[in-house]
Order: structure tokens, then sequence, then C-alpha cells
């Protein structure tokens, strides 16, 4: 690397102090070089390492351990083929297992997030609903919550516990069943652990169940799961059984 050279990437430079750089003996030469070659791979190593590890990392308490959680974008997930089977429950169970808050609300943010079991990825997407309707629960309307839910939202997964949440959008309306989380909420595997509610106050246990989505296409939710709904044809028929469960 001429010295010339070396001093525009340090930066603007006087052609006095180019000029006297380039009259030196061959060892000076020599050693301008070096240096010069040193001052690149530097900034190369740092370049590559500033690209490879800038992820915002959420912050995570005492209580997790092992591990990291940062935001990737959508096209960084790896979702690949699951085989997850859903814990068989009733309709009257999906209802009282984990005593989800029943609310009304539109999607108005989608995030992606990465997280690092010492060294084992996990995918999973962080869904922010505005609530405009709350039937069950401690929330209030006009207040905004983040669910924890599996990967792949708003676009096509080979997740088998996903394709209702696949079906999510941005701005799309909806009534939800958010479980909240507490300290008892702890996610544990390769020798790290997570304290789900280091990331998220509320989360959806699957993809399928937890959310009735008034789409483009129409009314769209896990009908099997609940017989009463299966002739619901409106999220306004949802909303009169969620009141009813409400009571």
């Amino acid at each position: 690397m001429s010295g010339k050279r070396l001093a525009q990437l340090i930066g603007e430079v006087d052609d006095r102090f180019v000029e006297e750089s380039m009259q030196g003996s061959v060892k000076k030469r020599q050693r301008v070089k070096w240096v010069g070659g040193m001052i690149a791979v530097a900034a190369v190593s740092l370049f590559v390492f500033s690209w490879d590890g800038f992820k915002e990392r959420i912050p995570l308490s005492d209580n997790s351990s092992n591990m990291s959680v940062a935001y990737v974008d959508e096209g960084d997930i790896d979702v690949g083929m699951s085989s997850a089977n859903l814990i068989e429950m009733s309709e009257d169970e999906l209802f009282s297992k984990w005593e989800p808050a029943l609310i009304r609300g539109v999607v108005t943010q989608i995030d992606h997030i990465e997280l690092d079991f010492n060294g084992q990825e996990e995918y999973r997407s962080l869904v922010t609903i505005d609530v405009t309707d709350v039937y069950r629960g401690d929330l209030e309307p006009g207040s905004a919550i983040q669910v924890l839910t599996v990967a792949g939202v708003g676009s096509e997964v080979l997740q088998s516990d996903a394709d209702v949440v696949s079906e999510l959008r941005l701005g799309m309306e909806g009534i939800f069943m958010p479980i909240p989380y507490d300290a008892s909420h702890i996610w544990s595997q390769n020798g790290a652990t997570l304290q789900l509610t280091d990331v998220s106050a509320y989360g959806f246990p699957d993809g399928e169940r937890y959310m009735f989505l008034n789409t483009e296409q129409g009314l769209v939710f896990s009908r099997d799961a609940y017989p009463s709904l299966a002739e619901a044809k409106t999220i306004e028929d949802v909303e009169t059984f969620m009141m009813e469960q409400a009571r």
C-alpha cells in the first residue's frame, strides 16, 4: 500500500504531507506498507465481526442463564420442519387450563427473535397487539401487549402447530387468548434457562388455538378445537361466544 493511499484511508491529509511520506528510504516505505497492511487487516476483521455479530439483544435477568435473545430479520429465521404435537385439550380446558386473557385487538407490530440456548438456536416471534376490547383479564382497552409465539408469523411455515398464526398480518384484527407469564414459566434446554418474563409478559402456547383472525378471506381459527364455534362465520360470532365464556 502506498503512503499516499494510506493517508487517504486515514483521512483528508494535506498534499505536502503526502509528498513527504513518499520521500523516505526503501526501509521506511516498507515499514509504512507493513503498518498500512496491519491497519487494513484490523479494519476488515472489525467489519466482519460487526457485520456478523451486530444483533440487538434483549436484556435478560439473572433468572436466565447460559443464553442470549436477539432480534433478527424474518429472512434469518430457520424454522425447519417441526413434528410438534399439540397437547390434547377440550374446549373447556383451553379456556381454563392456563387462564388466558380474552381480548379483541389489532396487530401493530411483528418482531422475530433468535434464542440461543448455550449454542443451540431456537426462533420465535413477538406480536404486539393494541387492545380494543377485554372480555376477561386485567388488561384495559387502549393498552398494548406483546405476545411471544412460534416462529413464522405472517409467512409460510413448516410447523405443524403454526397454520393459524402464519395467516397473521400487520393491521389485522382478531380475538386473542394470551397466557399471562409469571415466575413459573421457565424454558430449559441444552444446559440453558430462559425466564419467559424476560422476553414477554404474555405468550401463545401454540400457533393454532389461541387466536381467531379476521382475514380478507374470512374468519380463520382452529375449528376442530372449538366445536361450539364450528359454524362461526364472523368475528362477531366469536365475540358473542367469548362474552359467554367470561361470565
